[in-house]
């Protein structure tokens, strides 16, 4: 069916709700709550940026309990319902519902079975195009049949260290040719499958050395090193029908001598993304919360300044009072004068053709009776294990303990700290203690102790005290350089004169901390197909066959 709804329309709506148009609230609930009701009526709201699992904080971490663990039908049930009262009662235009669908503990939905890679690097150490738009697009067929309708992904960071801890793996790797025929390849699984990608981030974080969470991030490269390496991938994607761009909180001073952050500078906005590279796609920010913006100018002035800059939408991804400061500050400045309308009508023209692209204005419902049949099936846990299989390292084996050789009466000790976010998912195939799960089924007798993300002195202390009743002792950790006492687990075990095995669940520089062991492994990242082979690698059932798509600047492997 062709759309009616015309540019005047548009135009035509109020102030309250253009402004509410341009910001937009995160849903962290299983039902309709009264602040997302509220925002949808009285300020007319178009994008929600969507999160089911549980309510987190500026840190990550749940407040109060997981939400209630839907089904997909009832999931897709309650954005039906969200998308109706907009139709009837709120803009009168269907919502823009999108997720971060990144890998393992950056995933919004990690629930109902959904097909969890480990990272975007995990893609990179697999090195198979069609693999990675295969699993963007069984991804994508299930977020669609949720009723979501943009994914914020791919990551389009060419990564180089450089003290960057806080990337992680949220990279496909540090070659720009292959960081953009991954990115291009997903874009494309996603797109087939009928979401709309926001691909992130603009310009890139894949040099800085700050996470823009904690405080402001810096690329100190000259232009033409950002014209030949870093922001090859966004052209790319950008020439190829990428219909998103959200940008980064980064000081680029070869592109704004000014030394705004990206998300705030026109001449980066206006002048680069949407004059030299000719965007006219919808650019929205990154979180307006983070420690980048709120450091310096705070919601309402930033507010103001990044739609001044030439965005489209504001992530206001905090507590309703967050939401209420930019969207009155907004709201102030059209009607003062110190903000343009004319930029807001830009804007909602941009998201007029975003909806009218993925076809949501006759399509913004979906059938939730069969929101099931895009999960559990065989192609999604086929991807999976495909993946998982082709992205897990064996970084060093220097005293040739894999396979590990064992007997019944092996006493094997597993140790791991809890995954970031998982505790929100509240899922028994996501769950915390996956590693665990994993080798007591492999290896049946094995005694475990899974502790706290940021280890306890209690959990070092049970640690030392298991060690010294094993042989075999296998520790997970993750992101440990991110983390504190990590670090002083692992050290624990090591010092324990037993075999062991140490397995960085994600960020493959976590082992740079640990020279003193002898045989490392990396997951890049924590899905139970990357646990399962973790562990058959440990037992021999699986040969490793993933390269790293970095370079690790500490201890080569043996």
């Amino acid at each position: 069916m062709k759309c009616t709804i015309t540019e005047k329309e548009i135009l035509d709506l109020p102030l309250s709700h253009k402004v509410g148009q341009v910001c937009s609230p995160i849903f962290q609930s299983s039902s309709v709550t009264p602040d997302i009701s509220r925002f949808i009526t009285e300020y007319g709201i178009a994008f929600v940026r969507y999160c089911p699992n549980a309510f987190y904080d500026n840190h990550s971490k749940v407040v109060g309990s997981p939400n209630s663990y839907l089904t997909p039908a009832s999931n897709a049930s309650l954005l039906n319902s969200l998308q109706t009262l907009s139709m009837t009662k709120g803009s009168g235009f269907p919502l823009i519902f999108g997720v971060d669908q990144e890998g393992g503990t950056r995933n919004d939905i990690n629930r109902y079975g959904a097909l969890v890679f480990g990272s975007h690097m995990s893609f990179g150490c697999a090195n198979d195009l069609k693999l990675t738009e295969e699993a963007a697009y069984l991804t994508g067929c299930q977020m669609r049949s949720l009723g979501i309708n943009l994914v914020q992904a791919p990551i389009t960071d060419v990564f180089s260290f450089a003290g960057r801890h806080t990337l992680k793996a949220a990279s496909f790797g540090e070659d720009p040719k292959l960081v953009t025929e991954h990115a291009l390849a997903m874009m494309r699984g996603y797109q087939r499958s009928g979401l709309a990608v926001m691909i992130k981030h603009f310009p890139g974080y894949g040099a800085t050395a700050v996470d823009a969470h904690k405080g402001m991030a810096e690329v100190t490269k000259s232009f033409q090193e950002l014209e030949l390496h870093d922001n090859l991938p966004i052209r790319s994607l950008l020439q190829s029908g990428a219909e998103a761009v959200m940008t980064g909180h980064v000081i680029v001073e070869a592109m704004d001598s000014s030394r705004l952050p990206a998300t705030l500078s026109a001449q980066i906005i206006r002048g680069y993304l949407r004059k030299t590279l000719g965007f006219q796609g919808v650019v929205e920010t990154d979180a307006m919360r983070m420690s980048a913006i709120q450091e310096k100018y705070g919601t309402a002035q930033a507010s103001i300044m990044a739609l001044q800059a030439g965005c489209d939408v504001l992530l206001l991804r905090g507590d309703s009072e967050h939401f209420l400061d930019g969207y009155r500050a907004v709201y102030d400045a059209v009607k003062t004068g110190v903000l343009d309308e004319s930029l807001l009508n830009e804007s909602l023209l941009r998201i007029h053709r975003l909806r009218k692209k993925i076809n949501i204005y006759d399509n913004a419902l979906v059938p939730n009776e069969i929101a099931a049949r895009s999960f559990r099936t065989k192609e999604v846990s086929a991807c999976e294990q495909a993946v998982a299989a082709q992205s897990v390292v064996v970084l060093k084996d220097r005293e040739k303990q894999l396979p590990l050789v064992s007997s019944p009466n092996t006493k094997i000790l597993v140790i791991q700290p809890k995954p970031q976010k998982l505790d929100g998912a509240n899922d028994s195939e996501q769950s915390e203690d996956m590693l665990i799960q994993e080798v007591v089924e492999q290896f049946p007798g094995a005694q475990s102790l899974l502790t706290e993300l940021v280890p306890t002195v209690d959990n070092i202390t049970s640690a030392k005290e298991l060690c010294a009743e094993s042989e075999v002792v296998i520790v997970g950790s993750i992101n440990a350089i991110n983390f504190d006492h990590q670090l002083e687990l692992v050290q624990v075990c090591l010092a324990s004169g037993k075999r062991v095995i140490v397995v960085a669940m994600e960020s493959p520089y976590d082992l740079s901390l640990y020279s003193g062991a002898s045989t490392c492994i990396c997951s890049l990242g924590a899905s139970r197909a990357a646990m399962r082979n973790v562990v058959n690698i440990i037992s021999g059932k699986l040969t490793p066959s993933g390269r790293l798509p970095i370079t690790l600047q500490f201890e080569p492997p043996c």
